[in-house]
């Protein structure tokens, strides 16, 4: 499992989320949380290089590959894979196939357990390559997984799939979601780690949801302010 993250010099260094500052990972759950051009793919993909999986899948028997900033990083030798939701691999988190055979996924539709069932065996059944042991925990370097499905997809996924899997597996994921804020594990035993890589982006994404919100209950007729 990856445990710090640190750049030394360079391109990131001038991003205000990340400069030099230390970015530490829980064994859970990891949100990389921002708008785009504020670092979330440069942090996986330095990650996934040194694991040496940065052309995506597994890292196992991978030699790290020359990593185009100096960095420091520190983690163990279990596996790590890396899913770059921009590549048109085999190894799709969630592919176009599926999604055009469960258009609910891509739109409003219901939160069913039977559907949230069926979309952890499809999940599992592409990544539960290794017999764990209780301690064995392999890393998923997940990039944007969620930008191509609706909104009730996402609920889903934040509520009830990457719960279950960090579980089996540490999570680092980048996401322009509102759902991990919405449903951060702040207080449980193994807490969402919510690494926010632009000031007050948080804040404006509830506060200019909460303006939607209040815009549908008003049947259109304004905010109120």
């Amino acid at each position: 499992m990856i445990s710090t993250l640190q750049f030394h010099s360079g391109y990131p260094t001038r991003l205000k989320g990340i400069g030099k500052q230390t970015i530490l990972f829980n064994d859970w759950t990891n949100v990389l949380y921002g708008p785009n051009g504020s670092g979330k793919t440069t942090i996986l993909k330095t990650l996934a290089f040194a694991a040496g999986c940065g052309s995506g899948g597994w890292s196992d028997g991978h030699e790290s590959e020359e990593l185009p900033y100096p960095v420091s990083i520190i983690k163990d030798e279990r596996p790590i894979f890396y899913q770059d939701c921009y590549r048109n691999s085999e190894e799709s988190f969630i592919d176009a196939g599926y999604l055009e055979s469960h258009v609910h996924l891509r739109s409003t539709g219901e939160k069913r357990i039977g559907l949230v069932n069926e979309l952890i065996d499809y999940i599992e059944n592409r990544f539960l390559t290794y017999k764990l042991k209780r301690d064995d925990r392999p890393t998923l370097l997940l990039d944007e997984v969620d930008n191509h499905i609706g909104f009730a997809g996402q609920a889903i996924l934040w509520g009830e799939i990457f719960p279950k899997l960090s579980k089996k597996y540490q999570l680092i994921i980048s996401t322009h979601s509102i759902f991990p804020i919405l449903l951060n594990r702040s207080n449980s035993i193994k807490p969402d780690n919510i690494i926010i890589l632009a000031p007050q982006y948080a804040e404006i994404c509830v506060y200019e949801l909460e303006r939607a919100v209040r815009y549908f209950n008003n049947n259109g007729e304004g905010t109120g302010e």
